[in-house]
């Protein structure tokens, strides 16, 4: 049941947007004399998504309504690197692509999974969701399996451990830890030698 992405992740991006835009608007108002109605609409909108980020943070972070918010701050972050490049201006052009890079990478992030992450345990060992460094644990680094009032607890060989909590869906915790059970026992003496 762990969550993929955090509710402070999407809320950061959206603020680090919000001051990109802030700051661009006020240099392009104050500095450039060529677009100062681009650079007050880029600061409204800032100052907008500031507001509706501090003030609706809830709202603005779900599922139905977080990829409108993405998508806005993507056409606008966009525009300002397109530009930036046509008149030549790298700071501004590496800026705004860097940040269109990651509201982009955003929007395929986080986008709602119809079945969240998942450990998997079967006759090759353990399958670690995402986070894991290596997916697959084998039998002969698991110690120990535990599922207990719906959280999931593997000890490994190293001293090491991860917990999960899941979603009630009529487990039977006997069954389940009988299995890994008899699993470590039969591979306990394929471990290395160094392993106790």
């Amino acid at each position: 049941m762990d969550e993929k992405v955090k509710p402070h992740q999407v809320t950061t991006l959206h603020m680090v947007a919000a001051l990109a835009f802030i700051v661009t608007g006020s240099i392009i108002v104050i500095y450039n004399y060529t677009i100062p109605f681009w650079g007050a609409a880029i600061l409204v909108a800032g100052v907008a998504l500031t507001i509706a980020v501090i003030k609706k943070n809830k709202w603005v972070i779900r599922d139905k309504i977080n990829p409108g918010f993405r998508i806005a701050e993507l056409i606008i972050a966009g525009s300002i690197a397109a530009y930036s490049a046509i008149q030549h201006w790298k700071f501004p052009t590496t800026i705004f692509s860097i940040l269109s890079a990651a509201l982009l990478f955003a929007i395929w992030w986080e986008r709602p999974s119809e079945n969240g992450p998942s450990v998997g345990i079967d006759d090759e060992g353990v399958h670690l969701p995402f986070a894991a460094r290596r997916k697959l644990k084998p039998w002969t680094e698991v110690e120990e399996v535990i599922y207990r009032f719906g959280t999931l607890t593997i000890n490994f060989t190293d001293n090491t451990f991860i917990q999960w909590e899941t979603l009630a869906d009529g487990i039977d915790n006997t069954v389940l830890e009988n299995y890994c059970y008899a699993q470590i026992e039969e591979n306990r003496s394929k471990r290395r030698k160094d392993d106790w």
